[in-house]
């Protein structure tokens, strides 16, 4: 087997375009061979005498001229009909002998038929010749034409062979299912090394890219996925110093915050005090949020996933603005267990009902079962986000403020794609949709746990829907 994979490997031509042509010319390769097979096999004999159905044809014939030619010319044509292959032609007095019998209804009699173009009597003297056998394979008849000629013939008894249509049509179905089955197969295994590099770019990035790439192929193939693994290694490389750096500056901003704030008590003006703390808060608040942004955004090991209530984790977030005067109310709901981990499920909630609050001056949550699952939405009493904006919202520090109305600038514009982090690491999706007479909803999908450990579950997010009616 090694060495017939080796030989194979050598014989396998190393680019695209030399494998595309091996297939073409493996193909017509394969059509000739099976068409010459059947041409061998089914053909007809090159000789028509020798076929019973010609000689039948041909005693038909010699009957219709002998009707057509006076009756002193007739026994020189019997005479030259005596050479004609596989019949023997006699004159005959048209009196049947005694056990004659009319002629069945026999291939070659009705071949005879036809040949003679017109009525004809056919009698049997087989039965009356002892000398004749039809079992024998040969015939001895009688024929009066409608003019009143005769004549006595013994011609072959053999069944007439029909065209072969049936193996004509399953050679030809088997030709087309073998060749059929060959680019299949020659297509499945071309293709095979650029669905694997398909599938390892698809999920560089997610939660799962450890997809290994191809390793074995065409060349162009191989050349791609080498240069798509020195690209992950710099995205990675990026990636982490991004992180280095925003952890370094959060940890470095942290003290001369914390000095100015200490700083600001002993300012003596009260208004310039509250202002100056306003600012610190803010500064402090957008290096939280930076930072927690670039940890949710990370890639996560799914070992660490547990079994959560979702009902349970919309509930606690829900009593938790309840608590502080928020309007904030929890329609339906149920009871489902989703993978993942509670407290960035709680978070990602928590998100989504604070910006309700903030923009729509309202939150109504409630929980509905989905085809992907369950879904998680949060209603808001705004007027919506304007579609054209709607996929710029979930960007990194875009704000609402022009698709909101604020007296006054408020968050960093990193809550949105907070959620959508942590819903794509749960193989979720975030979906905003406008409510037809005002209002937005920011709906989360996420996977059951049965469907999860099903392998059910589609990795990717699928785009937001279009505007909800």
């Amino acid at each position: 087997m090694s060495v017939l994979r080796r030989l194979r490997a050598r014989l396998r031509p190393a680019t695209i375009a030399g494998q595309i042509a091996l297939l073409v010319v493996a193909g017509i390769a394969v059509a000739h061979v099976v068409a010459t097979a059947a041409f061998l096999l089914l053909h007809e004999s090159q000789n028509p005498d020798e076929l019973p159905g010609v000689a039948a044809s041909r005693l038909g014939m010699l009957s219709r001229l002998l009707d057509t030619v006076e009756p002193a010319a007739r026994p020189a044509l019997l005479a030259s009909a005596r050479s004609l292959p596989l019949i023997h032609v006699e004159a005959w007095d048209g009196h049947a002998p005694p056990g004659a019998v009319p002629v069945p209804d026999l291939p070659v009699i009705r071949r005879l038929r036809n040949g003679a173009g017109r009525p004809v009597t056919i009698v049997d003297l087989s039965a009356a010749d002892p000398d004749q056998e039809r079992s024998a394979g040969r015939l001895h008849v009688g024929i009066v034409t409608a003019g009143g000629a005769t004549l006595q013939a013994t011609l072959p008894n053999d069944p007439l062979r029909t065209p072969k249509q049936g193996a004509l049509i399953f050679t030809v179905v088997f030709l087309a299912l073998t060749l059929a089955l060959l680019c299949v197969w020659a297509t499945r295994a071309l293709t095979a090394p650029l669905k694997r590099l398909a599938g390892a770019a698809e999920a560089f990035g997610a939660r799962d890219d450890h997809v290994a790439l191809p390793e074995a192929g065409p060349r162009e193939v191989l050349a791609v996925s080498r240069a798509l693994d020195r690209m992950r290694s710099r995205v990675r490389r990026l990636i982490d110093d991004r992180t280095q750096m925003l952890a370094a500056i959060s940890h470095d901003l942290r003290t001369p915050i914390t000095r100015l704030r200490l700083r600001a008590e002993f300012i003596e003006d009260d208004t310039a005090r509250a202002a100056t703390l306003r600012d610190l808060d803010q500064m402090n608040g957008l290096v939280e949020a930076a930072l927690s942004f670039v940890r949710d955004g990370q890639a996560r090991d799914a070992s660490s996933f547990t079994l959560v209530d979702l009902a349970s984790v919309v509930q606690t977030v829900c009593d938790d603005f309840s608590d502080i005067g928020a309007p904030v109310s929890v329609g339906r709901s149920r009871h489902v267990l989703v993978r993942g981990r509670p407290e960035e499920l709680q978070r990602a909630v928590t998100n989504l009902v604070d910006n309700a609050v903030k923009y729509g001056d309202r939150a109504e949550v409630h929980m509905e079962a989905s085809a992907r699952g369950v879904r998680v939405c949060v209603r808001d009493g705004g007027p919506g986000i304007p579609e054209a904006e709607r996929e710029a919202m979930l960007q990194p520090f875009v704000r609402g403020d022009r698709a909101r109305n604020l007296n006054e600038a408020r968050g960093f514009g990193l809550g949105l794609s907070i959620v959508q982090a942590i819903v794509e690491a749960h193989d979720g999706r975030l979906m905003l949709e406008n409510v037809r007479g005002g209002g937005l909803d920011a709906v989360i999908e996420l996977p059951l746990a049965a469907q999860v450990f099903a392998g059910q579950t589609v990795r990717r997010p699928a785009p937001a829907p279009a505007e909800a009616a």
